[in-house]
């Protein structure tokens, strides 16, 4: 099974559910996944065929079906950013990525010589530990304008104090026809997205809800959720200064993406 739809409103996303309800039942895409793991898949980006005994189960489709790290839902953002620099014939992109600790990074610094990976943190201990690698606040980049083929932002955009200076500057800095793709803890079916903390205007830190944590190489205790986004994602990047934006739904056998909730992966997709 293979399906990518680009989505751009929650009216959209249920008309495309109800379309495809007989193909995402939970019994069909469970069935997807074993088969995946029975047959393997290929890595985008790097075009390795992974083994079924090289692929990791875990715990969910979405963050399962690991290799070397990787899961489905990252595999869903290389295989958008594959097809970008296939369509484009990028030879030597230049990719931005707000990670510089992960499998991800390790695996893009690896094959793109342009590529750049960060970190972020306010303790200037962790900071000097973490050199060479550079600590970049998304909300105010110091990257230099239209530099920028590729940018990723996998799982961080919730932890942004304001998604929409993180979506202005990621604007900023990719050149013209540039793209951002990105995974960010979804909700599905709402307009607008849950602000559970803030920043107020005296640098304050206020909390709206119970303070949640996701995991966080930076840090063992976690990195605070600041909001958790809706659909009304789309039009504030298109608000920011892009183009076009989309929540691309994506279910790959190919390339062994899927995801337990909705059947496919979600990846937020905007170009400048």
């Amino acid at each position: 099974m293979n399906i990518g739809f680009d989505i751009r409103s929650l009216a959209e996303f249920r008309a495309f559910l109800d379309s495809h309800r007989t193909q995402l039942t939970p019994e069909l895409i469970d069935e997807v996944g074993l088969g995946i793991l029975a047959t393997g898949c290929r890595e985008p980006l790097t075009g390795r065929q992974i083994r079924p005994d090289e692929l990791n189960h875990g715990s969910s489709w979405r963050e399962g079906l690991a290799f070397n790290g990787l899961s489905s839902r990252v595999r869903g953002v290389m295989r958008c950013m594959e097809e970008v620099i296939e369509r484009q014939g990028l030879q030597s992109p230049r990719i931005y990525a707000a990670e510089g600790l992960t499998a991800f990074a390790l695996r893009m610094r690896g094959l793109y010589p342009r590529f750049l990976g960060s970190e972020y943190s306010a303790d200037p201990e962790q900071r000097q530990w973490m050199y060479p690698i550079p600590c970049e606040d998304l909300q105010q980049l110091s990257l230099p304008d239209d530099s920028f083929d590729l940018i990723s932002t996998n799982e961080v955009l919730e932890h942004v104090p304001s998604i929409d200076k993180a979506l202005s500057e990621m604007c900023r800095v990719l050149k013209p026809g540039g793209w951002h793709f990105g995974t960010v803890p979804f909700l599905y079916f709402e307009e607008v997205g849950q602000v559970r903390a803030s920043i107020d205007e005296a640098g304050q830190l206020i909390h709206h809800m119970e303070p949640q944590f996701h995991g966080d190489p930076m840090n063992e205790a976690g990195v605070l959720v600041f909001e958790l986004p809706g659909w009304d994602l789309i039009p504030r990047a298109r608000a920011a200064g892009f183009s076009d934006a989309s929540m691309r739904f994506l279910i790959s056998t190919e390339c062994g993406v899927l995801s337990e909730h909705i059947g496919g992966v979600l990846v937020f997709c905007c170009q400048k």
